[in-house]
């Protein structure tokens, strides 16, 4: 149904997409550079978003996302609150291991952070709710790719997979392996591959109807020593059990 579509109102939601998603806050020539939009039509959606409260310009130059989506986030119907089953697993793994632990779900063709926990550990490596992530690139990516649909994972694995460090796997048949693989163990390991230097750990969450719906993960410096890895690894997989339990899914044996 693409022909009854509004084209500026699908620009007005790229561009809410980038600014939510982005690591840091966009100007309107990176927004335009990215979304391949005339600078003069970014400059005007975001001034509609500014006078209603959808986006806020800083000092620089950036924008940001504007208190107004708080509101429309509150108005959205809830069933099993994914969030808040999983809010308590992760404070504890965060405490338990002094490091970030995090919550990403499906979004498009990219994993997103719904809910993080921060430890005390004045060197943990921090993230934030909102931030996406590429599903070829990262743990918690690739345990939700690896448990894609078989239709949509092939239609995945022939478009474009950027390189994003050196440690990026973009050979669509070496990352389908290391993907059956993801599945089969119920772990994914990231060794540097969204940032050089730092890895993560993640492992899957389920529903009670055995789907896939989150990625637990915890990320740490790739020098870290394989003890601790390890201990990563267990704390991470009780985690997103305890959270599977929580919304009555199965628990699977570690393989």
């Amino acid at each position: 149904m693409a022909e009854h579509r509004i084209p500026a109102v699908e620009r007005a939601i790229e561009i809410l997409d980038v600014m939510c998603g982005m690591g840091d806050a966009p100007s309107i020539k990176g927004l335009a550079q990215r979304l391949d939009i005339p600078r003069s039509t970014v400059y005007r959606i975001l001034n509609s978003f500014e006078a209603h409260g959808l986006a806020v310009r800083a000092n620089d130059g950036t924008w940001a996302p504007g208190p107004r989506l708080l509101r429309y986030a509150q108005a959205v119907p809830r069933g099993v609150d994914l969030v808040t089953v999983a809010q308590p697993a992760l404070d504890d793994l965060a405490n338990a291991l002094g490091a970030t632990a995090k919550l990403s779900v499906l979004d498009g063709d990219a994993a997103l952070v719904v809910a993080t926990a921060e430890s005390a550990s004045t060197y943990s490596i921090t993230t934030r709710v909102g931030r996406r992530f590429p599903l070829h690139a990262g743990a918690a990516s690739k345990v939700l790719a690896a448990h894609l649909p078989d239709d949509r994972r092939r239609a995945w694995l022939e478009g474009p997979l950027a390189k994003v460090t050196d440690a990026t796997i973009t050979d669509p048949a070496v990352l389908g392996l290391m993907l059956d693989g993801v599945r089969a163990l119920g772990v994914a390991i990231d060794r540097g591959e969204f940032v050089a230097g730092v890895g993560a750990i993640a492992a899957p969450v389920f529903d009670p109807a055995g789907g896939c719906v989150a990625a637990v993960s915890v990320p740490f410096l790739t020098t870290e020593a394989p003890a601790r890895v390890t201990a990563v690894e267990a704390a991470v997989r009780a985690a997103a059990d305890r959270i599977t339990a929580s919304l009555g899914g199965p628990v699977r044996q570690a393989a």
